[in-house]
């Protein structure tokens, strides 16, 4: 049997999948040819990702599949973008990965470009796609076109979050700086959700929400950076430059939300993609190989930052690993999530981290593959690796019911990134599993839609 769409082909048969897919005009790409087990793949670095995959299979050898797809993603979404307002999302079709500038993912538009509020706090509608001119969470004079990681409620940055939407816990690095979140949607994702921007007439069980094709929902995790960074450790990370990004100090002074210049470290991303053959999205989550020890033996074994002589970003190599739980435990006073009533430390106690499951073995394989292309291997990017995938197999439209039958979570398989669910990785816990109570309200397992601005 065999399915073709526009961007690649899918033969199946006997246990072998052959992947194979073509150069689009004018954008670079580069392909090798690897063995994955019984499978062939080809892997590529484009500025284009692989629209979709409609065929999989239940078992171990739809991992690489799933995993070319999510490395393709993650390469397109960080390749560097066009800046003009008029082409917000858009590669540079002129430069190459590891060139400078902002990443596509982050011309996407903010959380608080999508729930903006006016100068007395109330939600306002959002503004056009093709605009800077948001209220930026820092104050007047900086424009949405500036990096910025804040929201309107302080601190609800520093904090993952858990379903439904609850602020739960931070994470401290072992510079001891908090972690900070954003979300980024595309231009699909930012016109669906823009309707209930004000809060009005919300997606419920009876008036179900039902993302389209195309939607693109990026989360990223950036660690903050001093004077600890030597130059040959922020060598290794993607780094932003001046960042916006809230003032500790300042905004517990003034009761809010008060911004300075830093510079940050990209340390964990997660994607949702949502296609016509997974209405749910694909999910998918990359973190930097410097941020815990390896877990995995053998074919599963993720690279160590000690090989490299770097630091870990949350784990300190002198003191124990934690046996059965990350330290602090959950629930103690470090642990909980911090806000104006509840104010993070101005000098906090960094986090014991390490990874409870190794990754799945055929992931990592697919990662070595794309650390040995040319165009990673000379770049940062050769310092990211995919952890979790996780997909839907009963792909009808998505409803309050029907939750898409995701895979592999019915095989125990860990699906967590430790700089987003740092406290979450006792196994099976997933993306999607975590998201299912969105879609039981209706809400298509969108968690925005719930929680802070």
């Amino acid at each position: 049997m065999s399915i073709c769409s526009k961007d690649h082909g899918i033969a199946a048969g006997h246990g072998n999948l052959l992947v194979s897919f073509r150069s689009v005009i004018a954008l670079l790409f580069v392909t090798a040819p690897i063995a994955l087990q019984a499978d062939s793949l080809e892997v590529a670095v484009s500025a284009n990702r692989i629209e979709d995959i409609p065929l999989l299979k239940l078992d171990k050898n739809s991992f690489p599949v799933v995993d070319n797809f999510a490395w393709r993603a993650f390469i397109a979404l960080n390749w560097p973008s066009l800046t003009d307002v008029n082409n917000r999302g858009a590669a540079d079709p002129t430069k190459m990965l590891g060139e400078p500038g902002p990443r596509v993912w982050e011309t996407f538009k903010t959380r608080y470009e999508l729930f903006p509020v006016g100068s007395d706090g109330n939600p306002v509608a959002p503004q056009p796609w093709n605009t800077y001119g948001a209220v930026n969470p820092c104050g007047a004079g900086i424009n949405a076109g500036e990096k910025t990681i804040a929201s309107f409620e302080a601190f609800m940055d520093f904090n993952q979050t858990i379903a439904p939407g609850v602020p739960v816990n931070p994470l401290v690095a072992q510079n001891h700086t908090y972690t900070r979140y954003e979300t980024h949607v595309n231009e699909i994702g930012y016109t669906t959700l823009g309707r209930f921007s004000l809060g009005e007439n919300m997606p419920d069980q009876n008036n179900p929400l039902h993302m389209p094709a195309g939607a693109i929902a990026v989360k990223a995790a950036w660690r903050v950076l001093t004077e600890a960074d030597t130059a040959a450790i922020r060598a290794r990370y993607y780094i932003v430059e001046n960042a916006n990004i809230v003032d500790t100090d300042k905004t517990l002074a003034t009761r809010g939300v008060v911004c300075s210049k830093r510079d940050i470290a990209l340390v964990g991303l997660h994607m949702v993609i949502r296609t016509p053959h997974r209405p749910q999205g694909i999910w998918s989550s990359f973190e930097h190989i410097d941020n815990v020890p390896p877990a995995g033996s053998g074919e599963a074994r993720e690279p160590d930052a000690r090989d490299a002589d770097a630091p870990y970003s949350y784990f300190d190599a002198s003191k124990p690993k934690p046996t059965t739980s990350i330290w602090p435990k959950l629930g103690s006073p470090d642990a909980l999530a911090v806000n104006l009533d509840n104010p993070p430390n101005k000098n906090p106690t960094p986090m014991q981290v390490t990874r409870q499951y190794p990754i799945n073995s055929s992931t990592m394989e697919v990662n070595r593959a794309y650390w040995a292309l040319p165009e990673i291997k000379t770049t940062v990017w050769k310092n990211y690796m995919l952890v979790a995938n996780q997909w839907p197999t009963f792909t009808r439209i998505v409803d309050p019911s029907n939750d898409g039958i995701y895979y592999p979570d019915a095989r125990g398989e860990n699906l967590v990134n430790t700089t987003m669910e740092t406290y979450v990785q006792a196994s099976p816990s997933s993306c999607m599993s975590c998201h299912r109570a969105f879609n039981e309200s209706g809400r298509d397992f969108v968690g925005m839609l719930g929680s802070f601005r």
